[in-house]
């Protein structure tokens, strides 16, 4: 195997080596439908091909506005594989925040979720002038627009033609840009680089601080503007083959937690300590006896020994099962930090939460349409 340059050159060489088995999964109209290192090979290929055939290349920037799915994580790697610096745009960003990152990355292309996102975009566009191709994933209350900078990912995927995509990844050097992350919160500041060597080194880092295996299940609660969902989780994913299980939508995050019981859970803090609130929501709801159950499962399980153990297989088992911890062997938070009360609470579970505290500052949703997001999954 030649030596590794970049994640979109990771995919390329697992889909030559272990195609036909699965690495992501995304959740449509209830059923889980599964895609390999080819098909996900296959998908890169066509968007990165497209790019290279429209005359983009290293030294340009492209974004991505939207929420957490697969063709944002394809339009990702395709986008690292051209050459070019990938900007993933937070998708509650107001359109003063979505223009601030446009215009001073000068993106050239913006791939953009759905019609929403594509309004917000509209909006600004006269003011990012370097910004001509919009790519639209989802078409959806869009049959009848028409715009001559606007197409569809469907329709602009088929445009590759001839151009060398395998000869693109190979070209990657070390010292490229891959990403900028833009710190949230301010509507203004510079982003922050990293390169594809800065990439690696990070992976190699991370192999080391989180065990995850291959043939582990994680699921994808943030999008790709938090950098511990990009880094730490996607692309460790990719390298680790740990399959990425995508949500239908944002407020079926619980749901999807319920039914999939993943082994492996990223995520920021309100995530965790949302879970932590609905939990105690539930046992304040219960009746007397379930409520008594919980909170001695709860005491008894923080003590640990063989009375903990019974705590697990008589209380805290169903609790864990309750919110799709059941399986979860690691647990990992970036961004804010978590708080005491819901470390206290995962520990009385079993659950080690670990702080991922090196890139902490430049990671993270705004705090209050994380928090707006969450209670919406749980209602």
């Amino acid at each position: 195997m030649n030596e590794l340059t970049s994640v979109s050159a990771l995919v390329s060489q697992r889909a030559a080596s272990i195609g036909s088995e699965t690495i992501m999964r995304t959740k449509n109209r209830g059923i889980w439908k599964a895609v390999t290192w080819e098909q996900l090979d296959a998908h890169v290929r066509a968007i990165g091909t497209a790019l290279l055939a429209a005359g983009f290349a290293r030294g340009d920037t492209m974004a991505i506005l939207s929420e957490t799915r697969l063709e944002a994580v394809y339009a990702d790697l395709a986008i690292l594989g051209c050459g070019a610096a990938s900007v993933a745009i937070n998708p509650d960003d107001d359109s003063d925040r979505v223009q601030h990152i446009l215009a001073s990355t000068g993106s050239r292309v913006a791939f953009v979720e759905n019609e929403e996102q594509l309004d917000k975009i509209l909006t600004i566009r006269a003011h990012c002038p370097a910004l001509s191709h919009i790519v639209v994933f989802d078409m959806k209350g869009l049959r009848d627009f028409s715009d001559a900078g606007c197409v569809s990912l469907a329709a602009f995927a088929e445009t590759g033609g001839e151009a060398d995509w395998t000869g693109s990844v190979q070209a990657i050097k070390p010292d490229q840009t891959a990403m900028i992350h833009f710190p949230p919160g301010k509507i203004t500041g510079p982003g922050r680089g990293m390169t594809h060597g800065e990439v690696l080194q990070a992976l190699n880092a991370a192999r080391t601080r989180l065990a995850i295996h291959r043939h582990d299940e994680r699921l994808a609660v943030s999008n790709l503007a938090d950098i511990t969902e990009r880094v730490w989780g996607l692309y460790l994913a990719l390298d680790r083959g740990c399959i990425s299980n995508y949500p239908e939508a944002p407020d079926t995050v619980i749901e999807n937690l319920q039914e999939l019981q993943p082994t492996v859970l990223g995520a920021d803090a309100v995530v965790w300590n949302h879970l932590h609130s609905l939990a105690t929501a539930r046992a304040a709801a219960a009746t007397s006896t379930q409520r008594m159950a919980y909170e001695w499962g709860m005491r008894a399980g923080s003590r640990g020994g063989p009375l903990g153990l019974l705590a697990g297989y008589f209380v805290l088992h169903a609790v864990k099962r309750e919110f799709g911890l059941n399986r979860l062997r690691l647990a990992y938070a970036g961004g804010a930090s978590v708080s005491p009360a819901t470390l206290d609470w995962a520990a009385s579970l079993g659950l080690a939460i670990q702080r991922l505290d090196d890139h902490g500052e430049i990671s993270g949703q705004p705090i209050e349409h994380r928090q707006i997001r969450m209670q919406k999954a749980s209602a």
